[in-house]
C-alpha cells in the first residue's frame, strides 16, 4: 500500500491515520481541512506497512468502507486515542455483515469505472481515479486479503453508516455494530464534514 501526508503540521504531535476505501485517491480528499498531522493510506494492492508511529503521542484511526477491514487485520497493537469506521466492517466481504462474497467477485471480473463512480457518489463531484488495470487488481488483491481470518475483536468507538450507500449494504453494518450514527449521504460520506478533527 502507499502512505501520503494529506496534512502536516510540525508543531502537532497528534496524528490521525486514514485509512482509505477501494480507489481513493488523495485529492478525493482536498476539501478537508486539519490541525493535526493526517496519513493516508491506501492502494491495497499490497498490505506492507512502513511508518514510524513513535513520533506521535496520541494517534485516531479513521477507516473508510474495505479500508476498515484491512486496517481491523494490520493495525492489532497499535494504541489509539481513538478509532472511528465510516461505511465499513471488520469483514469486509461477508454474506451477512460485509459485501456479499457474489457481487465482489462479479465486481471484480466486470469493473465497469462509471458504474463505480456512480454507486461512490451520486455524481456529487468529479474524481480522478488511477486506470481500470490498477482498479482490478487492487480489487483482486483486497479479495483474496478480506477473505481470510476477520478480525472479530477489532472495537470501533464510532461507526458512520450512510443511509444511502450503493455498496457497502446498510444491513451489513447492522448486523456488525449496535450503535449507529447515520448519515444522509452516500457511500463517499466526507462532504458532510469539513474538518478531518470534526469526523
Amino acid at each position: 500500500m502507499k502512505v501520503e501526508f494529506l496534512h502536516k503540521n510540525e508543531e502537532s504531535k497528534e496524528l490521525i491515520l486514514f485509512f482509505a476505501g477501494f480507489a481513493s485517491q488523495a485529492s478525493h480528499f482536498s476539501h478537508l481541512r486539519a490541525q493535526k498531522n493526517v496519513l493516508m493510506a491506501y492502494d491495497y494492492r499490497n498490505f506492507e506497512l512502513e511508518f514510524d508511529f513513535s513520533l506521535y503521542e496520541k494517534i485516531t484511526l479513521i477507516a473508510f468502507s474495505m479500508g476498515v477491514c484491512v486496517s481491523s487485520k494490520l493495525l492489532k497493537n497499535l494504541n489509539f486515542n481513538a478509532k472511528i469506521a465510516i461505511n465499513g466492517t471488520n469483514f469486509g466481504i461477508d454474506e451477512k455483515r460485509g459485501i456479499h462474497p457474489s457481487i465482489f467477485l462479479r465486481t471484480m471480473r466486470k469493473f465497469n469505472l462509471e458504474d463505480f463512480k456512480k454507486a461512490l457518489l451520486f455524481e456529487k463531484a468529479l474524481f480522478e481515479f488511477r486506470n481500470e488495470l490498477a482498479l482490478k487488481e487492487e480489487l483482486e488483491s483486497l479479495y483474496h486479503f478480506c477473505g481470510q481470518d476477520f478480525n472479530e475483536n477489532f472495537s470501533w468507538d464510532r461507526v458512520y453508516m450512510s443511509e444511502g450507500d450503493l455498496i457497502f449494504p446498510n444491513n451489513a453494518l447492522q448486523n456488525s455494530y449496535a450503535n449507529l450514527k447515520p448519515l444522509k449521504e452516500p457511500h463517499f460520506a466526507f462532504f458532510a464534514f469539513d474538518k478531518w478533527e470534526q469526523i
